[in-house]
């Protein structure tokens, strides 16, 4: 049925997880990086909306600048995603993140807010969101593993309105297939709605409650601050989507 480790191989995992980072750590810090002729494979932690806003971008500019460079993308897992940074397993950490403090250093990349996406004909809009008309909606919510994104269903259940949430999914990317398909009503990041609405036949309105805006940041472990290929990396994210607001990496 499965193997579990016993509670002396739970004690040593610790202490090797570090030694391990150290030596992956060591070792990349004295090679040198040239993404022109580089084959190496970067693994991000990374939302389904995440790699859909991020890859396509990206890639291509991979393509032109490192075509030997390789991407593996993973979920964040709920319980301690430092780990793998840690580790080296993951290099970069993508997204609305849980705050990484010691021992990390992040940067902003962009800003964001939520908005709401129904079908064009939704019964409920023909005029503006009120919050009459959002209350009498049947929703969608969306709970990924390990984001802030659970401030969304959390707004919901804060109304009352916990017998209005019909639907609840692991990924964002289904939501425009279903809402285009039904009467639900759901709340995505405002980047997302405008790239889904591209694909989809959508209604993007402004919410009539109030959601916190959040930041889109890059994380990484103090052990690979100075790696050069993270570096590169880091840098190229940055180039590619930062927003020009103040963004300065901070430990």
């Amino acid at each position: 049925r499965g193997m579990e480790p016993t509670p002396h191989a739970e004690r040593m995992a610790q202490p090797l997880r570090e030694a391990l980072a150290t030596q992956r750590s060591t070792l990349q810090a004295r090679r040198p990086f040239d993404p022109a002729s580089d084959r190496r494979t970067f693994t991000l932690f990374l939302t389904d909306l995440g790699e859909a806003f991020f890859l396509p971008r990206l890639l291509a500019h991979l393509r032109s600048v490192a075509p030997g460079v390789k991407l593996t993308t993973l979920p964040m897992p709920d319980h301690n995603p430092q780990a793998a940074l840690e580790s080296g397993e993951v290099d970069l950490a993508i997204g609305n993140l849980p705050d990484m403090k010691t021992g990390f250093y992040q940067q902003r990349l962009f800003g964001e807010h939520y908005v709401g996406i129904a079908r064009p004909g939704h019964a409920l809009f023909a005029q503006d969101l009120t919050l009459e008309r959002f209350r009498q909606a049947s929703h969608a919510v969306v709970t990924p593993h390990g984001t802030g994104h659970s401030v969304l269903e959390q707004s919901l259940l804060k109304l009352g309105l916990q017998d209005r949430i019909v639907l609840r999914v692991q990924n964002f990317l289904v939501l425009p297939a279903i809402v285009t398909q039904t009467d639900l009503v759901a709340m995505v990041p405002r980047s997302a709605a405008n790239q889904l609405a591209s694909a989809y036949a959508l209604r993007l309105m402004p919410l009539p409650i109030a959601l916190p805006e959040f930041v889109i940041r890059q994380c990484w472990h103090e052990r690979f601050h100075t790696d050069a290929g993270n570096q590169w990396l880091r840098q190229q994210m940055a180039a590619l989507f930062m927003d020009g607001q103040a963004a300065g990496a901070q430990g």
